[in-house]
């Protein structure tokens, strides 16, 4: 048993094939297959099985690359309180976060981090929320910006801000007459009801906003039939601008994004009521122990959030 069997096998996991996990080795492809064939008659088991041209693993792989994750995790802990005791001012912060809130955030607080740790490596891991999650949970990440499912989450994570889903309307709705507040909201309220046969342009259920858009479909009753659906969110605002169709988003976003034109934005929340916000979560693997680093560079995404 070595852990390089481990991290070999998860390599060819995550691409399905050998070539691609070669590469992203750093070794040739026969030097893999070389060592896969080596590893499989010094456990004498079959750790594969080829199905078409698809690496799969047997019972027993499965059960020995489980019992890799748990020894890598425990390597990654013990490099981290090391790092800790001596005190380095090196290594690596594998960041995993959603394209639209990096494009922001990332801007404020890399420049400052970078001065405070100049020989410490950030590596960007973007994808949607539920891909993110599973990066930390397989150890492929170690640290995750998201909003919180409404779910148990299988990591540690601190809840750092809370922000409402906002409902994005073309101004060519609104006829010309700009909309009021009636609370003490920020946003003025709009019974998301009054525009059930319009177009929606909407985030695949893999998106939070997506999964968000279910829960408000849901809680009105309401099955639109005219939709359109992007994984951009800067799309689909751009889209509404354009009077394409109407599109939620997350307040924090709204903040941040520069369109050439503002839609009307509305709470879809009743009066007096928080019904559609989302918590928003910086979290980590289960139980691991962070670097000096990676605490400061939490510490520093909490502020900015």
């Amino acid at each position: 048993m070595e852990i390089k069997d481990f991290e070999y096998i998860r390599a060819i996991m995550n691409h399905k094939n050998l070539t691609k996990a070669a590469e992203s080795l750093f070794i040739t492809q026969p030097s893999l297959s070389i060592y896969i064939k080596n590893m499989e008659e010094r456990l004498g088991f079959q750790v594969f099985q080829v199905v078409g041209k698809k690496f799969m693993l047997t019972s027993m792989g499965e059960m020995y690359l489980a019992t890799g994750v748990q020894i890598l995790e425990l390597k990654d802990n013990f490099q981290s309180t090391l790092e800790t005791m001596r005190e380095q001012r090196y290594g690596k912060i594998r960041l995993a976060i959603p394209l639209l809130r990096s494009s922001y955030l990332l801007p404020e607080i890399l420049p400052k981090f970078s001065e405070l740790y100049p020989n410490v490596q950030i590596e960007l891991i973007e994808d949607a929320s539920v891909n993110l999650e599973k990066k930390i949970q397989d150890g492929h990440a170690d640290v995750i910006i998201m909003n919180k499912p409404d779910r148990t989450l299988n990591m540690d994570y601190e809840i750092v801000r809370k922000e409402e889903i906002l409902l994005a309307v073309p101004r060519v709705f609104c006829q010309g007459q700009k909309p009021e507040r009636q609370s003490a909201k920020k946003y003025p309220y709009l019974d998301l009801k009054q525009l059930e046969d319009q177009r929606f342009i909407l985030h695949f259920p893999n998106q939070r906003t997506g999964q968000m858009a279910e829960k408000i479909f849901r809680y009105y009753h309401m099955k639109p039939k005219n939709v359109f659906y992007t994984k951009n969110i800067e799309t689909a605002l751009n889209l509404t601008v354009a009077g394409y169709g109407i599109s939620f988003v997350y307040e924090n976003h709204v903040e941040h994004l520069n369109l050439k034109e503002q839609p009307y934005f509305f709470s879809i929340s009743q009066p007096n009521t928080n019904l559609f916000a989302s918590e928003v979560l910086i979290g980590y693997r289960k139980n691991r122990v962070l670097p000096p680093y990676t605490q400061e560079f939490i510490e520093m995404c909490k502020t900015l959030i």
